[in-house]
């Protein structure tokens, strides 16, 4: 699992059971070779990039509010399990702070002093 107090994982972790859960458990009869350890890494890499495509598509047809009601919604389910506190959002916040322009920043300081109140 992701390490959980890395505030870059806040959602990754939610996704990451989901994934876990809906798939089947095979038993696990040997170890995998050292050639498929190897891409491993790029395989889970590429599975990643491919989920957040599929993610800022999916936001850009239902638009920022639908964002943010996700984002709400998640950060109230992960502070109700203990895996999210608020110095952990405070630090998300500031390493996503300089990728926005002004407006963006604004709206994104309204937000997390909402989520804040959590």
């Amino acid at each position: 699992m992701p390490n959980e107090n890395d505030p870059r994982n806040i959602f990754v972790n939610q996704r990451y059971e989901y994934s876990e859960k809906s798939k089947p458990q095979a038993p696990r009869e040997k170890q995998a070779e050292p050639q498929e350890r190897s891409q491993r890494p790029a395989d889970d890499y590429q599975s990643k990039v491919e989920e957040m495509k599929r993610l800022a598509a999916k936001y850009e047809r239902e638009g920022e509010g639908q964002l943010v009601k996700d984002i709400v919604y998640n950060v109230i389910e992960q502070k109700a399990r203990g895996q999210l506190s608020n110095e952990q959002l405070k630090a998300f916040a500031n390493r996503v702070r300089p990728l926005l322009n002004a407006e963006q920043r604004a709206r994104l300081d309204g937000l997390v002093e909402q989520l804040l109140k959590l």
